[in-house]
């Protein structure tokens, strides 16, 4: 059975999700680590090190601030899913949670006024984050990578301004009971910092082109996401409207539980009241949605592989998806053309020694007569956009 993976992307309303997760799967079944963007650990050490978080324990769902990557370390299928949010207004959020987490990395300059907002959405790396995260290890461009991810290997990716109805998707596509949760806001600002944050929402407004990576990878999301709700028909909107009623009645009752932070440390307990709602009508005609027969959509990719090397005009390399047991298509490409295409089903005894599809995953592609000198050379599997590793650049 494929790995769940939830990539937690900072400030993209988790905490809210943590707490829906630890009653899907229980606390004791999730695995929470944070794999950076920047940790330079090879993929081996990096298996090494979840393997043995692993141990001893029945996981069933992985999660943390992780790039999107998880089965190419483990080389195991991974369902991956995600929540993105406007990056500005994410950023934003990541800086005033300074203000009430006495952990977060800058909290010392931003309390003392050192670190404005403005200098904190001014850093580098601040408008790409979400979409390095999505790309995970690449040497293609990253937009470039997120949104071949974001199309083929995200299962659900959900949207964080729409998160009731993100989370009603991930239900339906994860096989989850109604996924009910008290609203979790751990920013809590007082007054005076509610009325620095509006204040530095509207000089942000100025700084939406340092987003623009960003800004391209949550609209391409949105739209996935929107495609992605209509093609589940009416019953989808009767269950969430039904849903939001459920949702309506727990909020009125919350009270000051709205400000806890969950950490996966047991499982997070709904209010006694909640039982009522759980025998309601509205709950069943979301249950009943979950638990009906489910529409077609093209399958999620998890994609492994690489260019080896380059001999006599000739590419070696191997290439598969953990989540299909047929051969894979890669597709010699320059621009938006495809130049030449073979199938990876070669055996080669290195590739089985490593556990990869018995070892008939590899390839020898002939690169065409004059194409060696096409600008953007690079092999991609067939049916997604995703690029073939190249490390040593074999191909440029």
């Amino acid at each position: 059975m494929p790995h769940h993976v939830f990539l937690h992307v900072p400030k993209t309303a988790g905490s809210s999700l943590r707490t829906v997760l630890s009653r899907q799967y229980g606390a004791r079944h999730v695995l929470y680590f944070d794999l950076g963007i920047g940790d330079p650990r090879p993929m081996p050490e990096i298996a090494a090190a979840v393997r043995a978080r692993m141990a001893g324990r029945d996981i069933r769902l992985v999660t943390g601030h992780q790039f999107l990557g998880l089965h190419q370390a483990l080389r195991e299928p991974c369902l991956y899913v995600t929540l993105l949010r406007d990056p500005v207004e994410r950023a934003l959020s990541e800086y005033f949670y300074a203000f009430t987490y006495p952990h977060h990395a800058q909290r010392d300059a931003i309390l003392s006024g050192e670190l404005t907002p403005i200098d904190y959405l001014s850093a580098p790396g601040r408008g790409d984050a979400q979409a390095r995260q999505v790309a995970g290890r690449t040497t293609r461009p990253v937009l470039e990578a997120a949104l071949a991810n974001l199309d083929a290997a995200v299962l659900v990716a959900g949207i964080a301004e729409e998160f009731d109805r993100s989370l009603l998707l991930m239900a339906r596509r994860l096989g989850w009971a109604p996924p009910l949760y008290v609203a979790r806001n751990v920013t809590r600002l007082t007054p005076d910092q509610a009325a620095a944050r509006d204040r530095a929402r509207q000089d942000a407004a100025g700084l939406r082109d340092l987003f623009a990576t960003d800004i391209a990878l949550h609209a391409a999301a949105r739209a996935r996401f929107e495609a992605d709700v209509a093609a589940e028909g009416p019953a989808f909107e009767a269950a969430f409207a039904a849903f939001a009623r459920c949702q309506e009645a727990l909020a009125a009752g919350a009270g000051e539980k709205v400000f806890d932070r969950y950490e996966f440390q047991g499982d997070d307990e709904l209010p006694p009241y909640a039982a009522a709602i759980r025998d309601s009508a509205d709950y069943a005609v979301v249950a009943d949605f979950l638990a009906s027969p489910a529409v077609a959509r093209r399958a999620p990719r998890n994609i492994m592989g690489r260019v080896d090397r380059v001999e006599a005009g000739v590419v070696h390399g191997w290439a598969l998806d953990l989540l299909a047991p047929a051969p894979v298509t890669v597709c010699l490409m320059a621009g938006t053309g495809p130049l030449a295409a073979t199938r990876a089903q070669m055996m080669r005894p290195d590739l089985a020694a490593a556990g990869l599809a018995d070892g008939h995953c590899a390839f020898r592609l002939k690169v065409p007569e004059g194409a060696a000198q096409r600008p953007d050379l690079r092999l991609v599997v067939e049916g997604t956009s995703i690029t073939l590793p190249d490390p040593e650049g074999l191909l440029a």
